[in-house]
């Protein structure tokens, strides 16, 4: 398969798997495949299997071997088991996803990749996976992320100190050398374990040289979090990672693989895919304002209004015994940016306070501040952070809510 983007084809698994019931084979090839699995009366064929493995390979940019076809087929199975609880779940709450829905998720994710959708359904075709697989799985993907916003969503809240605390960590990590790092654990506590996990970590060592991809291992066999993403850290700062972890990727070279090595609980192989070294930050203030003009006969009700203000939210309430008073959005900009003028005006200004008015001409005028934020250079910004801290709150209830699915379901793999 040519150069799909990989969050387009992992897009495109969520939202093929919705599209595809009128492209999906035949009935009667499917009945002739075998049993793979049954999750609470509902079939898993072998079919599903074997496309779901092929579309595990192509969403990670893996070579359809034989070999990694039959690790990627092991995956597939746990993936499909799971979609299997989620749709469950989803339909005992009544909820559904519309095809429409599916169409326009794969639709954009053809156009991630500069084509059409029937380009992109005859892409996958050509490499031999059915739309069908991709349909289902957007489908599973889709209700269930309804599912968990609709129970959990107005349970999780994000503190304000939350957000400043990972603002800071960023800022500070920012300045120092980053690895782009990936990981698979395997954990230990005696030395009985210690030893069956170094052997384990040794034959997978051998597995990978042999040409099994790394993320293909570290979703089978991590016991780490970062399985699910195939064993993928992202951009790590130092002092964030073990002792033990950084040094092991000081001593590598972008690309290299590690050998097997111990922690205080088990044994890790590493990845270092890069490495760039931090740089300075830079502090920006950022300042939201809005300005009120008003004829110069209204400055004496201009001045009793200002000691009224106290927020952007009702401002033109507040000044409605301004007679032609009018309120302009001046936007969001940085501080520095502003004249001198300005800046000397809304100097020690916090939210919701105003300068003093001011005349000019025929008119008077005085800024408000709505907002200040003080942002630095590569750092989030609060509302992403906010969103970012909210959505890994999320996906905790779901990692929760689907181990409690499977440990209830009656699950048979053959």
């Amino acid at each position: 398969m040519r150069g799909l983007s990989k969050a387009g084809l992992r897009a495109c698994a969520a939202a093929a798997a919705l599209m595809g019931a009128s492209l999906a084979p035949p009935a009667h090839a499917q009945l002739v495949e075998g049993v793979a699995a049954v999750v609470n009366d509902d079939i898993i064929t072998t079919y599903d299997v074997r496309q779901r493995g092929l579309l595990l390979l192509a969403s990670n940019g893996i070579e359809p071997t034989p070999e990694n076809q039959s690790r990627a087929r092991q995956q597939a199975l746990r993936d499909l088991v799971d979609e299997r609880l989620q749709l469950q779940e989803a339909s005992r709450y009544e909820l559904t996803v519309s095809p429409e829905t599916v169409d326009r998720q794969i639709a954009d994710i053809a156009r991630a990749n500069n084509m059409s959708a029937d380009q992109f359904i005859a892409q996958l075709s050509s490499v031999g996976i059915g739309v069908a697989t991709l349909r289902r799985q957007i489908e599973a993907e889709t209700a269930w992320r309804r599912l968990i916003n609709g129970r959990y969503g107005r349970l999780v809240t994000i503190s304000d100190q939350a957000i400043r605390e990972t603002q800071e960590r960023i800022s500070s990590a920012a300045t120092r050398t980053q690895y782009h790092a990936a990981e698979i654990f395997l954990p230990a506590i005696t030395q009985a374990d210690f030893a069956e996990a170094e052997a384990a970590a040794a034959r997978l060592l051998q597995e990978m040289q042999r040409g099994a991809p790394f993320p293909l291992v570290a979703r089978q066999f991590s016991a780490a979090a970062s399985a699910a993403a195939g064993g993928a850290l992202g951009w790590v700062a130092a002092g964030e990672l073990r002792p033990e972890v950084q040094a092991t990727l000081d001593r590598l070279q972008p690309g290299q693989v590690s050998t097997p090595f111990r922690t205080e609980d088990g044994v890790y192989i590493v990845a270092l895919r890069d490495r760039r070294e931090g740089s300075p930050t830079q502090r920006i203030e950022r300042v939201t304002l809005r300005q009120v003009l008003a004829p110069a006969a209204s400055m004496s009700a201009l001045e009793r209004a200002r000691r009224r203000i106290n927020s952007c939210t009702a401002l033109e309430t507040t000044l409605r015994d301004v007679q032609g008073a009018e309120v302009v959005d001046l936007g969001t900009a940085a501080v520095s940016e502003l004249s001198q003028t300005v800046q000397a005006q809304i100097s020690g200004l916090s939210d919701g306070q105003s300068s003093q008015p001011t005349a000019s001409g025929d008119n008077v005028a005085m800024l408000v501040v709505c907002g200040r934020e003080t942002n630095t250079t590569g750092v989030p910004s609060r509302a992403e952070i906010e969103s970012r801290l909210f959505d890994q709150e999320l996906a905790m209830h779901a990692q929760r809510y689907l181990r409690d699915l499977r440990r209830d379901a009656t699950i048979i793999t053959r």
